[in-house]
């Protein structure tokens, strides 16, 4: 069950439109989902007690971190040419990694399966250029579709990197993942991603880039043809042409 609380007073139709959106949905958990006028809170019970995860495209802490260059998501998704131009993201979620690569030039599309999640996202997106009319909003393009037929779908070379985030597999440490990885967790799961994967070999024009934790296996067991580890993570890139 999916409650709300509509505190949003300057945008009341994109409100009433994300509202309208989630109403159908059926959740098997209980969630409560705060609408402001920039932002939006989702709450749950994580560990028997209440938690919220508060997300906006224009938040400053979120936008300081995307302005960093030397990120290793950026490399991963670009050359030394950078002659790679478009991206898409198979697995939007809360469009994070589509925000950095789309404030560093590229056009950024990001399909997201999970209808709640879509209209979450599709809500700030549109605060976001509504609001803040800067490129990189005006770089992304979201789609509600499941991401193995939207790239079924695609001729081979409709974007010249394709990007998978899979949900990180359980790991034996008892250390918990952030509150917004957990509700995603709650909200989703990693279906197909193997077939996904396979697919996007196929159909990516450059690369293939994989987001993995620093020491889980690689995707169907493919050795990539570049590495970029960080401290907790690793992007796995697989060039295709």
């Amino acid at each position: 069950m999916i409650k709300i609380a509509n505190h949003c007073h300057y945008h009341k139709a994109l409100a009433r439109a994300l509202i309208e959106g989630i109403q159908p949905i059926a959740c098997d958990d209980d969630f409560t989902l705060k609408i402001e006028d920039d932002a939006l809170a989702l709450c749950a019970r994580l560990g028997g007690q209440n938690t919220c995860f508060t997300h906006a495209l224009t938040d400053q802490r979120l936008l300081r971190r995307v302005q960093q260059k030397n990120q290793s998501l950026l490399k991963a998704c670009n050359n030394k040419k950078h002659s790679i131009k478009s991206v898409c993201d198979l697995t939007a979620g809360w469009g994070k990694d589509s925000l950095i690569l789309a404030s560093h030039g590229q056009q950024v599309t990001m399909v997201e399966h999970n209808l709640l999640i879509f209209q979450c996202m599709n809500f700030l997106l549109k605060i976001a250029q509504h609001d803040h009319p800067a490129a990189s909003y005006e770089r992304m393009k979201l789609l509600h579709d499941n991401s193995l037929a939207y790239i079924d779908s695609r001729n081979r070379g409709f974007a010249d990197c394709l990007y998978l985030d899979p949900m990180f597999p359980a790991h034996k440490s008892t250390a918990k993942p952030g509150k917004e990885l957990q509700l995603l967790q709650r909200l989703t799961e990693n279906v197909e991603v193997d077939d996904l994967f396979m697919m996007a070999l196929q159909k990516a024009a450059q690369r293939v880039v994989v987001k993995r934790p620093l020491h889980a296996p690689a995707l169907e067991g493919a050795k990539p043809d570049i590495v970029y580890r960080e401290k907790t993570i690793r992007f796995d890139v697989y060039l295709v042409n």
